[in-house]
């Protein structure tokens, strides 16, 4: 009976779509899922139904598909119900509520404690259809169940070989499980019950005219619809030896493995496995503990023709340590009987003259399809390897009624790569799903095909996890991420720039997330990849809803039709129809040149019409010379788009950043995540923790105060003995450098990218020891570019998440398309790796005895404890923050670092003074010091105050009850924002010398108030309510930073570019800058 409970330690149902906790149902010592599907908050069982892995640390997508992080299997989040295999039993769903500060679950008590629900298909068999399945694998079990939970009604027969029903094939070789009360998926109640009939015989002849199967008893079975799965026979050697010698052994069913089991005996056995591929390497380890074992393969490396050569030598390695023997790239000679008894084996010969002692033998070389019964058939038609040909349905091409499931059906493939070519893929899964899929096409013919991502698994030492195909289209490249010496890593195989396949170990659930993005068609491409992409890092899988393609694409044929019509008209119609295209643009810009809201708002008249005014001067760089100007000649209120408006006031800084006024669409171009993009062209994004492109107000709020005491300055300086161990390196390169010019950016940006390492990973990049950041600054820099044009043009982006082809054009329209240089290797790439690998080992790897337990104390693992101890600070979260600290805090200290290092050191003054101050301690620097170094504090802040970060406005939309300020009214999503260029030369605010740099301005004693204005009212951090979450972190870097280098030097500006020779664009870096960084002769010596 149902019954209410309540769920411990949650207290509301807010969760997004795609997110997912494990909690604990009060009073019945169980667990449930909750979790919210494609919007809808409930739920289910924790645990999947296959070997029960805790779904918890598996895929849910935004559609509501729940996919198991082990063995691929996918359940309808929504329902519970199975809809991938292996998983046979659904999840229990259980209605969830939120009152008064806390939530419940209604369900059955039993049900809840089970934590699933296994269909119950009791009926019984009526009408006139037949339903004949030939084969017990795992293609049968899949039909059987997919035709009684659609509801047929019709009689099912079952007709096997094996002597047993239908079990979980692959326990055998990869544990040589023999007991069949552990390995039967469903016992003969569950049959009968559901009006299967179950015959033990075996199939010798199909007559396809009269609808009729013969057994090798002599029955004869009729039909109305056939069903063939009866799997693969394994190959066995035609070498000498191999046929008439006892104590050789394939597997295929328990009988074998009770034979082999048999053989074994006692243990201490010398076997040899014949053939490398998945079936001899998983009995390989399955008998490794107390045996001999050796595999002989003719592959370079195990796995190979699946794998490839370096992931199966890596494969290698892991079952080496257990013991295994390999002789490879060899072949088989024969076998020789043994000495003690002929009839059994006791040697096996290779062809290189090895001869490897045996008490068994067991053969892993490959299966053929098990179709003897028809190879005589003059109807149906077979392919060269014995399989039977069949369409998407399985349905057997040239054959009514018939199907083809499993090893026997070579079919087309729709995944990655696919492109409809035939194969045929012996997996487990894709058997099973095939029997759905036939299921599904029996119960409703119209029905199109559902793609089932292949996948399957493998007890390699560790276990493998693979999705995709490569049979298809073939790979020519492999990407391979991770630490295979720690047995953590995933390959990604891919065709020019598409994955077509991946293999994993030790980084579930990396194959579910993608599994679920090959069956969206989602998957990132190769370069992504190659760039250190964490295919974790982006958040649930979702589908872009579109109903635009089949629009655009009528658009085009019917553009193609008027152009066909158009060359045979008169010259006047054409006349006509350049006129009717011409009039829509005049009038629209009529309208927002003297009738839109903004007409009246001062700006250049192009502004006015078109966001490419503005995207002229960011492309050409010109944007930091634009702010410094527009607001000299138009005044305090700019208009410099048809919607957007530009301020350089402190009154428009105060009203426009606060909490009320959201970030505009500009922030679509900087998104981590690809959004969800409805037909109105509204974005909606997964919520996966992205500070800079976050729209959600109140999901920003939650996340910084989530992570607030851990980003605050106190707690941070528990990091300062890292950022000094960075400096000194830093000063060591520097000193034997003796004074020979530098790229000073670069410089700055190795030192930037050094301190977040050493804080946040306790790592080194290696780019103090190579006095060299691999042009990984200038690279990203030009990423800048083409954000901040594809940022202007808000409505593109949207459409380019779900048109590739159109930010490709875009882009190349802007000529903001940019060429990775050869070999660049970006830092990102082991950022992702080392992140993940120390999340997985803290989060999914208990420690292993003996092992030294991980005791980095660094900024990352501050974020592990964090989320161990607030898990509302999700995984997901803990996974992209680790990473953010260097996408958003890299380029942002750099840029801060390159102008506080070139201001001082071309303004000999401001050196002196500033030398004078921190030469004046003789110990090292402590933050305690150098925040009390007045006059080096305002030299910084200064050089920030002159060149921001930022060089364009930083955008927000007018909220729905619209905006007045300086005398205009602005209506509801117009785009307002602070030029912090602008801003900050701004005199009213800074003072009638705000385009000099001048330290003293924030020191001068007898006008406090204009100081505090001043720190009040600027965008050297962001603004508002949105300023930057790791600016205490940047803070603390450059508090260290430059005093110790200018404790340590006299920095010499050797060429300093005029401002507008320096390009900026949003993010803004002074590049060009050249410096000398001569050593101090003596410590205390005056400058």
């Amino acid at each position: 009976m149902a019954q209410e409970y309540k769920l411990k330690g949650v207290n509301s149902l807010a969760l997004q779509p795609g997110e997912k906790q494990e909690v604990e149902v009060e009073g019945l010592g169980a667990k449930v899922l909750l979790l919210n599907a494609g919007g809808t908050v409930q739920a289910v069982g924790p645990r999947c139904t296959h070997y029960g892995a805790p779904l918890a640390k598996g895929i849910l997508g935004t559609n509501g598909k729940l996919t198991c992080p082990w063995h691929g299997a996918c359940f309808n989040a929504k329902t519970g119900d199975v809809e991938d295999a292996p998983a046979l039993n659904a999840l229990p769903v259980f209605r969830a509520t939120e009152r008064d500060g806390a939530v419940y679950i209604t369900g059955d008590p039993e049900t809840i404690k089970r934590g699933h629900r296994a269909p119950l298909f009791k009926c019984s068999a009526a009408g006139g259809d037949k339903i004949l399945v030939v084969g017990g694998g795992s293609g049968a079990l899949g039909i059987i169940e997919g035709l009684r939970g659609g509801g047929y009604q019709g009689g099912i027969t079952l007709i096997s070989n094996e002597g047993y029903l239908p079990i979980d094939r692959p326990k055998l070789s990869k544990a040589l499980m023999t007991d069949l009360a552990k390995l039967q998926w469903r016992d003969d109640g569950w049959y009968k019950d559901a009006s299967v009939d179950f015959v033990q015989d075996e199939v010798t002849e199909v007559d396809f005219a009269t609808k009729t199967v013969t057994t090798k008893s002599g029955g004869k079975f009729s039909y109305t619809k056939l069903v063939l799965s009866t799997g693969g026979t394994p190959r066995v050697l035609p070498a000498q030896g191999f046929k008439v010698l006892g104590n050789i052994f394939t597997l295929r069913n328990v009988h074998d493995a009770k034979r082999i089991v048999d053989a074994i005996g006692d243990k201490g056995k010398k076997i040899v496995i014949v053939g490398s591929s998945f079936i001899g390497m998983e009995i390989a380890v399955a008998t490794a503990n107390g045996n001999d074992v050796t595999v002989v393969g003719m592959e370079k490396a195990p796995l190979e023709r699946v794998l490839g050569e370096k992931v199966g030598n890596i494969i290698k390695k892991g079952v080496e340590a257990k013991g295994v023997k390999f002789y490879l790239s060899g072949g088989v000679e024969k076998a020789e009987s043994s000495a003690s008894n002929p009839s059994t084996v006791g040697f096996v010969h290779l062809k290189d003259g090895t001869k490897l002692e045996a008490d068994l033998v067991i053969l892993g070389v490959g299966v053929a399809p098990a179709t003897e019964y028809l190879k005589n058939n003059s109807v149906v038609r077979l392919e060269p390897d014995g399989s039977l040909k069949v369409d998407e349905t399985y349905s057997v091409v040239g054959l009514k009624d018939v199907y083809a499931l499993g090893d026997i059906a070579t079919h087309p493939y729709r995944g990655p790569g696919g492109e409809g070519k035939y194969v045929r893929i012996e997996h487990w899964n894709v058997a099973q799903n095939a029997g759905r899929t036939a299921a599904s096409h029996i119960l409703s013919p119209n029905r199109t095909p559902e793609f089932y991502t292949p996948v399957f698994w493998s007890a390699l030492g560790s276990q493998l996890r693979y999705c995709g195909n490569t049979m298809a289209s073939g790979w020519d490249d492999l990407v391979l991420q991770g630490d295979p010496d720690q047995g953590k890593w995933v390959a990604y195989y891919a065709k020019g720039e598409t994955i077509v396949a991946m293999a994993s170990m030790g980084m579930d659930p990396a194959m579910a997330q993608c599994a679920q993005l090959m069956s969206l068609n989602r998957m990132p491409c190769k370069t992504q990849l190659q760039g250190g992409l964490d295919i974790l890092s982006i958040g649930p899988p979702h589908r872009s809803h579109n109903c635009a393609g089949d629009d655009r694409e009528q658009m085009q044929t019917e553009s193609m039709k008027s152009h066909e019509t158009t060359s045979s008209i008169p010259g006047v119609l054409y006349s006509s129809t350049v006129f009717l295209i011409v009039i829509p643009v005049l009038i629209v810009a009529i309208y927002h040149l003297l009738f839109h809201p903004l007409a009246r708002i001062p700006g250049p008249r192009l502004a006015a019409l078109s966001n490419i005014w503005q995207g002229l001067h960011v492309r050409e760089g010109r944007i930091h010379e634009l702010a410094k100007t527009l607001h000299g000649e138009y005044g305090p209120v700019v208009r410099v788009g048809p919607n957007e408006v530009w301020f350089n006031s402190r009154e428009a800084f105060k009203q426009i950043y606060c909490h009320r006024y959201k970030k505009s669409d500009f922030y679509l171009a900087t998104a981590l995540n690809r959004p969800i993009v409805d037909w109105r062209l509204n974005t909606h994004f997964p919520d996966t923790l992205d500070f800079l492109s976050e729209f959600d107000v109140a999901r920003y709020r939650v996340q910084r105060r989530l992570i607030g005491p851990i980003y605050s300055t106190s707690h941070l300086r528990n990091f300062e003995p890292a950022i000094d161990g960075v400096v000194k390196a830093v000063i060591s390169a520097l000193t034997a450098l003796d004074g020979a010019e530098v790229d000073l950016k670069e410089w700055m940006h190795i030192i930037a990218v050094e301190c977040l390492g050493a804080v946040v990973l306790s790592w080194s990049p290696g780019y103090i020891k190579n006095r060299s950041d691999g042009g990984t600054s200038a690279q990203g820099y030009l990423g800048w570019k083409r954000k901040s044009i594809f940022g202007l043009f808000p409505t593109v982006t949207a459409l380019s998440f779900s048109f590739k082809t159109l930010g490709r054009v875009f882009s190349n329209v802007w000529g903001v398309t940019f060429k990775t240089p050869k070999n660049f290797k970006p830092f990102f790439t082991p950022i992702y790796q080392k992140t993940s690998r120390r999340i997985v080992n803290a989060l999914h790897r208990p420690v292993q005895p003996g092992l030294k337990a991980d005791d980095r104390k660094d900024l990352l693992a501050d974020l592990i404890h964090l989320h161990k101890s607030r898990p509302e600070f999700t995984e997901t979260y803990l996974r992209r923050l680790a990473v953010t600290n260097f996408g958003a805090g890299h380029e942002t200290m750099c840029s801060a670092l390159t102008a506080i290092m070139a201001m001082i050191g071309s303004h000999s003054e401001v050196h002196c003074k500033v030398a004078e101050e921190v030469r004046r301690i003789s110990h090292s620097l402590t933050y305690d010091d150098v925040v009390g170094l007045r006059y080096t504090q305002a030299s910084m802040r200064e050089a920030q105050r002159l060149h921001p970060v930022i060089a364009m406005a930083l955008p927000r939309s007018v909220p729905h009850d619209g905006m007045h300020l300086h005398g205009h009214f602005f209506p509801t999503n117009t785009v307002v924002g602070c030029n912090p260029v602008a801003l900050h030369r701004n005199p009213d605010i800074f003072g009638a010398d705000a385009d000099r740099y001048n330290p003293l301005r924030w020191l001068s004693g007898d006008d406090d108030a204009r100081i505090r204005m001043m720190e009040r009212t600027h965008l050297i951090w962001g603004g508002g309510a949105r300023t930057c979450p790791g600016r205490h972190l940047a803070d603390l870097v450059l508090s260290k930073v430059v005093p110790m280098l200018l404790k340590e030097f006299d920095v010499e500006i050797t060429a300093m570019p005029a401002e507008k020779d320096m390009p900026c664009y949003f993010l803004a870096m002074m590049t060009g800058v050249k410096a000398r960084f001569r050593p101090v002769a003596a410590k205390g010596s005056e400058t």
